[in-house]
């Protein structure tokens, strides 16, 4: 049948489909392999990503379908730099589609151990390749693979999957946009993760759409912030409202895309316990036309008991610090006075003075205030 004929029946729309649906749930990529291999009349196939940022190809991704796991490890360990499909897609990245017939006959050492390794290590023969450029460096695509017996990928057969390489460079055009998006929300989820303040992200209507581990624990703690499927609540009540005002009045900011204005405000706690600081702050960046999360505020509560407990082994490395001094500095950081630092740590006051003036020289600093206001400082980045 005719590429420009081919049915819905033929199984190429199923295939397709599945192009897409790996693009969205990498997962799903060995049953697009599967579906393009049986369409194509080809016995293997494989999905990959080449990067040219290292020396040698490195293929950061590699899922393959009906190859031997040994073979696959040691192509993907090695073989690969030596491949003259992958030499080829190297040098010629503005081919989109390849096969055997392209790559000439060229044969070098290098070469040879390859066809020698492949020849013993993997039963099939042929190849056609579908790829797409992503960044400078970087590309994507399939492989597919026939056995001797099956024989090479005729003119017809390159028609028709020419066809489905149009799928295929949109879908991995998604993939890259997809995977992208979600290595930059990991990120930033990590980032708020490792903050020490309470933080929580709002929707335009003041719900709750993520609490990083110390938001969670303020809300566990109950101790004047109260946290409900409607938004973030304070305990006393005119504290509530001017919270609520605040909240409305950033995500008007938010809505209108007038800068990051932000308001800030103490709150009591039922405990008695040093009142808490609150930031209000408008997210102004214009989120896209369809998507499940939509922030527009953020709020950031800090707790002004919370104990900061320094890494001695981060003293010590940024300041080269003995590690006396570094048990020293991180009472002095913990608000301890020197004399009282110097009876936990079982030293004289004498000693403790003689050692915060090497803290003095270590951290350039002149003063006890000035060296504690550096380790706060420091801890901010813990």
């Amino acid at each position: 049948m005719p590429a420009e004929s081919a049915s819905p029946t033929d199984g190429s729309f199923a295939a397709i489909a599945a192009l897409y649906d790996a693009a969205l749930e990498e997962r799903l990529w060995p049953d697009a392999l599967r579906k393009l291999t049986e369409v194509t009349g080809s016995q293997a196939s494989s999905f990959w990503v080449l990067d040219r940022s290292s020396p040698s190809p490195l293929h950061p991704a590699f899922i393959s379908i009906n190859f031997d796991r040994k073979a696959v490890d040691e192509y993907v360990g090695g073989m690969a730099s030596l491949d003259p499909t992958v030499r080829y897609l190297l040098a010629h990245p503005g081919d989109s589609i390849v096969h055997d017939g392209m790559l000439g006959n060229g044969r070098d050492e290098e070469t040879r151990c390859y066809l020698d390794w492949h020849e013993r290590s993997v039963e099939t023969r042929f190849r056609l390749v579908g790829r797409c450029s992503l960044a400078a460096g970087l590309q994507a695509g399939v492989a597919l693979h026939r056995a001797p017996e099956a024989g090479r990928y005729e003119i017809a057969d390159l028609e028709r999957f020419g066809l489905m390489h149009q799928h295929l460079r949109r879908a991995l055009a998604v993939a890259a946009r997809v995977g992208s998006l979600t290595g930059l929300r990991q990120v930033g989820e990590e980032l708020l993760q490792r903050s020490t303040a309470a933080i929580f992200l709002l929707d335009p209507t003041g719900r709750v759409v993520f609490m990083n581990r110390a938001a969670e624990a303020l809300k566990a703690r109950d101790d004047g912030v109260q946290v409900s499927a409607d938004g973030v609540h304070l305990t006393v009540a005119s504290e509530d409202e001017q919270l609520q005002a605040l909240v409305r009045q950033a995500v008007n900011s938010s809505q209108r895309a007038l800068g990051s204005p932000s308001g800030v405000m103490r709150v009591s706690r039922k405990s008695g316990r040093r009142p808490y600081a609150v930031w209000v702050i408008a997210l102004t960046r214009v989120p896209a036309a369809l998507t499940l999360f939509r922030p527009a505020v953020y709020v950031l509560i800090s707790d002004p008991e919370r104990r900061l407990c320094p890494s001695m082994q981060h003293l010590r490395t940024l300041f080269d610090m003995t590690a006396a001094e570094a048990r020293l500095a991180v009472c002095l950081a913990d608000g301890q006075p020197l004399r009282s630092a110097a009876e936990q740590l079982g030293i004289t006051y004498g000693t403790a003075r003689a050692r915060l003036t090497q803290l003095f020289e270590k951290t350039s600093t002149g003063s006890q205030s000035e060296l504690i206001r550096l380790l706060l400082t420091v801890l901010a980045c813990q």
